[in-house]
């Protein structure tokens, strides 16, 4: 069993002139088990990044067979907004590995507590315009079905995501300040919905936080004033949207022609016991 005091000599190796040292080590490394990532980070300073490209296959391979086993880390959850936050983290740190320096959940509160100090008074308008208008934070028009889209970290870093994913921003960092700010399948797009002074408002996420007021409701869609009406005031529940975050990145794998990372999000969806 290779010791982790050796990862930075054998991974000087992965590109040696002679195959059967290439084989031997890559053999090392995928021995080592799901930890590699986690070790080799210790050595960060040391290693080529050349050296770590090489065995990335390798590594993203670990992160996939980490997130089966983790996976049910939310299953038996009953608070709602935890329950969609630890299945984004387990999402987010797949994708990201230890490129991603601290949790989902201190990045979220980071945020919040910086809103709290810039908008002692703030309210959920305050709260969407800070993070849409001042952060920047908008949807991903020229890259849409790049899986890190889904990523509500990656969102948070690169400033881009899809509706989903800036929603969602927006709820869990809505529920730290005790605002109350909801999912909404709007068709065509998911959206967040708030009451302001007794009126529904809709926040379009995906449009630089775009305040939409009831009145304008049946202007947005072809279905009809109270199907749409229906939709807004039903809830959507963590499972249904855990359930959508899984099939966007289904779609985006398959646009992605990314084939490992398709079947090992596919099957969580098939293999998830949904209530």
């Amino acid at each position: 069993m290779l010791e982790k005091e050796q990862l930075p000599h054998i991974l000087n190796l992965v590109d040696d002139d002679a195959e059967e040292v290439r084989n031997y080590v890559f053999k090392d490394l995928t021995d080592y088990g799901l930890a590699l990532e986690e070790d080799l980070f210790e050595f960060a300073e040391v290693i080529d990044r050349k050296n770590l490209d090489i065995i990335d296959p390798i590594i993203k391979n670990n992160r996939r067979k980490w997130l089966q086993r983790n996976w049910h880390q939310w299953f038996d959850v009953r608070n709602y907004y935890e329950k969609i936050e630890i299945a984004m983290n387990l999402i987010s740190k797949f994708q990201l590995g230890y490129f991603q320096q601290i949790s989902l959940s201190e990045r979220l509160d980071q945020i919040s507590e910086d809103f709290k100090n810039r908008y002692p008074y703030g309210n959920e308008l305050d709260l969407a315009n800070y993070l849409f208008q001042v952060l920047d934070l908008r949807g991903d028009k020229r890259d849409y079905y790049s899986p890190l889209n889904s990523n509500l970290y990656y969102t948070l870093e690169e400033g881009k995501g899809l509706p989903l994913t800036l929603t969602l921003i927006f709820i869990l960092i809505g529920e730290r300040l005790g605002f109350d700010v909801v999912g909404c399948n709007f068709p065509g797009h998911f959206m967040a919905k708030i009451n302001i002074d007794d009126e529904l408002l809709l926040i379009d996420c995906f449009n630089g936080g775009r305040i939409i007021f009831e009145s304008e409701i049946k202007t947005l869609t072809n279905d009809s004033y109270e199907s749409v009406m229906k939709i807004i005031h039903t809830k959507s529940d963590a499972e249904t949207i855990i359930k959508r975050v899984l099939k966007n990145l289904i779609n985006a794998y398959r646009e992605k022609e990314d084939t490992p990372n398709l079947h090992v999000i596919s099957e969580l969806l098939t293999s998830t016991k949904w209530k």
